[in-house]
């Protein structure tokens, strides 16, 4: 099978998925909207056993192409028709409560809007950019590299990350780590070209201490925590018949900006200050002042915090004060 045979296969496949999904929301809603009745049960079910079949069409043709079991894994663990079959179950049961139970039917709003911020969570958890990034990079092959990793992963506790070099030209010096099942991390070709050996172990230690920390799993969290409570407050306060409630809901929602302008970057700027910190425990200071020097004469990051305040990462005079004042 040709690469162009597989993106073509892997494109019918998300349009189809993507389709279904569309096509079970407008179907519930309009079920929903209706009176209950058997027919209406029907009807849902009808539809998830069509999905099933268009989930197992891709399965056979899949099964079909012998020499490709990778394509076939791919097509078998796509999460999006993973989300087709949950969505559907899920809003099969909410028309089976929703003609039953009275209370349910009176709340299926807050219901649906707890599941879709539930469903939203458990997309970024799984980190679906994950897949288009490792297609779009190379696993890094500088064998002492990769040594060094092993060896700062086993001394700090953490399985060893698969490491991907994206290709950036000459442009975007960065690093990033991600989890999904597994932790990546990904350097972008430039920041190679430009850093020497040891201010890219530097670098790479820091990454490290961001999935030792669980620096990515805590800020989901708290960002899922504090979604899902403010925008079931926000809600109960607009649907409120108490005028006091109603009115409430514009200061409800500049909390909610403000989380997300300044307190959300604020955790992230710790939590790049903490993997500094714990980086140093295993590398020498030197290698990552030296590095995050380079990496701000580059991308000329600025240096005044006031300015940086909605940045996700400090200053960079102030993570090197902190470094060179930590206890490693």
């Amino acid at each position: 099978m040709s690469p162009e045979d597989k993106k073509e296969i892997l494109r019918k496949s998300a349009i189809l998925s993507n389709m279904s999904l569309i096509i079970i929301f407008l179907v519930y809603i309009i079920l929903s909207s209706i009176t209950f009745t058997i027919y209406s049960l029907i009807v849902m079910i009808a539809i998830i056993i069509i999905n099933s079949m268009l989930f197992m069409h891709f399965k056979n043709i899949m099964r079909d192409q012998e020499s490709d079991e990778n394509i076939f894994q791919y097509i078998t663990d796509d999460m999006s028709w993973r989300y087709v079959t949950y969505i559907s179950i899920f809003f099969l049961i909410m028309l089976l409560a929703q003609g039953y139970i009275k209370l349910v039917d009176r709340y299926s709003y807050l219901i649906l809007l707890n599941a879709f911020i539930i469903f939203i969570w458990a997309v970024s958890a799984n980190n679906p950019m994950v897949t288009i990034l490792i297609k779009k990079s190379k696993k890094l092959e500088d064998i002492f590299i990769n040594n060094e990793a092993a060896q700062l992963s086993q001394e700090m506790g953490i399985k060893e990350p698969e490491i991907y070099v994206i290709n950036t030209n000459d442009r975007i010096a960065n690093a990033f780590e991600v989890n999904r099942r597994e932790s990546y991390v990904f350097i972008t070709s430039y920041l190679m070209n430009v850093l020497d050996y040891n201010e890219l172990i530097g670098v790479l230690a820091h990454e490290l201490s961001h999935i030792k920390l669980r620096h990515n799993q805590k800020t989901i969290f708290i960002n899922f925590l504090f979604f899902i409570v403010m925008l079931n407050i926000i809600s109960l306060a607009i649907t409120s018949t108490n005028p006091i409630f109603f009115y409430t809901t514009p200061l409800l929602f500049l909390i909610l900006l403000l989380f997300m302008g300044l307190v959300v970057p604020a955790i992230k700027r710790h939590n790049e200050v903490q993997a500094d910190l714990n980086a140093v425990k295993y590398v020498n200071k030197d290698y990552l002042i030296d590095g995050l020097k380079r990496i701000s004469e580059i991308d000329k990051i600025p240096e005044n915090v006031m300015k940086s305040l909605s940045l996700d990462h400090p200053s960079t005079e102030k993570r090197i004060r902190l470094i060179e004042n930590s206890k490693s």
